[in-house]
């Protein structure tokens, strides 16, 4: 059986630190312990936190979540009319929602159109091997058919045309002016 060595905290005696640069570094990584604790504190559970401490002779830190002047206001009883940057930040917030609402709305729009414009793609695959393995005359140069071939890629064009355009309507959605649009 092996012997294991646990780490065991050390008790430590609470009295104040004589030394100034020893309470300087205690201070210092005690407060910053005590405000991780807060924030995990406020971000865990969704409480308002504030803190202040106030060492001797120096200035007061503070933490508070989500701001220390709000939360600690808010529970002194001592409300104040909101500041010119509350108001704007307000509004930038109700802006940020609605912009976010219609880029979703755009993003869902876009989505629509790329789904369809695949399916398409891929529907006219499959069209293009069937009328490859119909007409095989089609895949000599254009420039050397004569008036009866030309005539004939013409008709089997516009028909390909009238179903892609059929396609599209029976999906939703319609060509104009070179683009498909979402009715």
């Amino acid at each position: 059986m092996s012997t294991r060595r646990i780490k065991l905290r050390k008790s430590v005696r609470l009295a104040k630190i004589e030394n100034q640069n020893n309470r300087q570094v205690t201070f210092s990584k005690c407060r910053n312990g005590v405000f991780k604790k807060a924030n995990e504190l406020a971000v865990m559970t969704g409480a308002e936190v504030g803190i202040i401490v106030c060492p001797q002779g120096s200035k007061p830190y503070s933490f508070g979540h989500p701001n220390v002047n709000e939360t600690i206001n808010k529970y002194v009883g001592k409300e104040r009319p909101p500041s010119p940057s509350d108001i704007d930040d307000k509004y930038a917030q109700m802006f940020r929602k609605a912009n976010s609402r219609e880029l979703n709305i755009r993003l869902s729009s876009l989505q629509d159109q790329l789904d369809f414009a695949l399916k398409l793609k891929s529907k006219l695959k499959e069209m293009n091997k069937n009328v490859e393995s119909q007409q095989e005359w089609f895949k000599g140069p254009i420039e050397k058919m004569n008036y009866t071939k030309a005539s004939m890629l013409n008709g089997g064009l516009e028909d390909l045309l009238l179903k892609v355009k059929n396609y599209g309507a029976e999906h939703g959605y319609s060509y104009e002016n070179g683009k498909w649009k979402a009715e």
